[in-house]
């Protein structure tokens, strides 16, 4: 169930000039401890007796003069949300994408129509942004299609943001493998840009496994100013992100900048030097950038998003990571981790086992993975799933190893 303050805080963002920065002030000092309380407008009348910037006094002020609009916007994004099964997700809700809690300048509030378990799915099975050329070649989107069925096959969800070429390829490929799905939008999610892909929203806002979310609320019509904004989110809800084809001036260079920026690995598709929608890619590979030759490097990426996710979040620890009173056994595989980063010498057997069972909690990993993830020869690494077969710890199936539910 939507609070109503989300609407209202919405308009509020839509009306007045009361942005991040100001509510970061209001809530660095106190004066509130959510979003939300922006809601009481009561608490604002008198700005004089707040203690802040005076820029942010102006800001307030601004608000304090529009309340009517305010409301009236607030009870207009009600009705359309209503009327279009649009929700709210929050940054005070559990299912708020743990991707953007610690990235500055995500949204408090996003609008989103479709699957919400989706939001679930990021979180415990990993995501891959796949952004590219409108106007794709035959081969990018043929790598596109294979990469993201491929992909989709194993559970991680496919972010993008709908535009015509790369990103329609990404969203129909992981519909039409089943997989999930999740398209960033740059205006309301009540409204389908472009147009041609009408196709592709209705599958994903009214099958099981697809979602739109947007940071504008329902009715807002796309501006051309509102895309940057929106391959932010693109970048912050992939665990890493694909490039599969950019020209050298393209706001696909944008996503790809985002992503580096919030450390977050970025693959690229290679193609000839000779061709020029593809320089923008070219230049990201000589930049440093990974290349894009299979899902290996990709599912290795997600699945180390996925364990540090859960190191920083106790709560989406899995039932094997609890001793039997309930405690929370993560803190040890924490310091366990760390010591083997530190001093991997000093790593026992034992110890490296737990932690090749942490990785395999994740996703089944094949010997080449593990020794990648892990920074051990492949020697000592086959060594020890040996030992852990013996001992009914594992099995290996199809060339990959996973844990044996005890």
């Amino acid at each position: 169930m939507t609070d109503t303050r989300d609407y209202i805080y919405s308009a509020i963002r839509m009306a007045s000039k009361v942005d991040y920065k100001a509510i970061r002030e209001l809530m660095g000092k106190g004066i509130i401890s959510g979003y939300r309380e922006l809601a009481e407008f009561e608490r604002f009348r008198d700005t004089d007796r707040i203690e802040v910037s005076d820029l942010t006094r102006q800001k307030l002020n601004t608000m304090n003069n529009s309340v009517r609009k305010i409301l009236e916007l607030a009870d207009g994004y009600r009705k359309l949300s209503e009327d279009n099964k649009i929700f709210t997700v929050s940054s005070e809700d559990d299912d708020y994408p743990p991707h953007w809690r610690h990235l500055a300048g995500m949204p408090n509030v996003i609008y989103a129509r479709g699957s919400r378990k989706l939001l679930a799915g990021m979180i415990n099975r990993g995501s891959a942004a796949v952004v590219g050329s409108r106007e794709a070649s035959r081969y990018s989107m043929f790598a596109t299609d294979s990469f993201c069925s491929e992909l989709s096959r194993k559970g991680i969800v496919i972010v993008s943001g709908m535009a015509l070429g790369i990103d329609s390829q990404a969203h129909r490929s992981a519909l039409h493998r089943s997989g999930g799905t999740v398209a960033v939008l740059a205006g309301g999610p009540d409204i389908c840009y472009p147009p041609g892909n009408r196709d592709i929203y209705d599958m994903m806002t009214d099958g099981g496994n697809g979602l739109v979310v947007s940071e504008m609320p329902p009715g807002q019509t796309v501006l051309r100013q509102y895309f940057p904004a929106r391959n932010r989110l693109i970048a912050g809800l992939g665990d890493c992100v694909m490039i599969m084809e950019a020209g050298e001036v393209s706001g696909t260079l944008h996503t790809a900048s985002f992503a580096a920026a919030q450390g977050k690995e970025v693959f690229v598709l290679p193609n000839s030097i000779y061709f020029d929608n593809a320089r923008g890619g070219l230049k990201l590979l000589e930049d440093g950038c990974h290349i894009l030759i299979s899902t290996d490097g990709v599912i290795d990426a997600v699945a180390q998003a996925l364990i540090y996710r859960r190191l920083d979040n106790p709560e989406l620890m899995l039932p094997q990571e609890r001793s039997p009173d309930g405690n929370d056994m993560r803190l040890g595989m924490i310091e366990l981790r760390k010591k083997a980063k530190a001093s991997p010498e000093e790593i026992s057997d034992i110890e490296w086992q737990m932690i090749i069972a942490d990785e395999l909690t994740v996703m089944p990993r094949n010997a080449d993975e593990l020794c990648n993830a892990l920074e051990l020869p492949f020697y000592r690494v086959s060594k020890l799933l040996v030992d852990m077969q013996m001992s009914g710890t594992l099995k290996q199936k199809g060339g990959k190893y996973e844990l044996i539910k005890q």
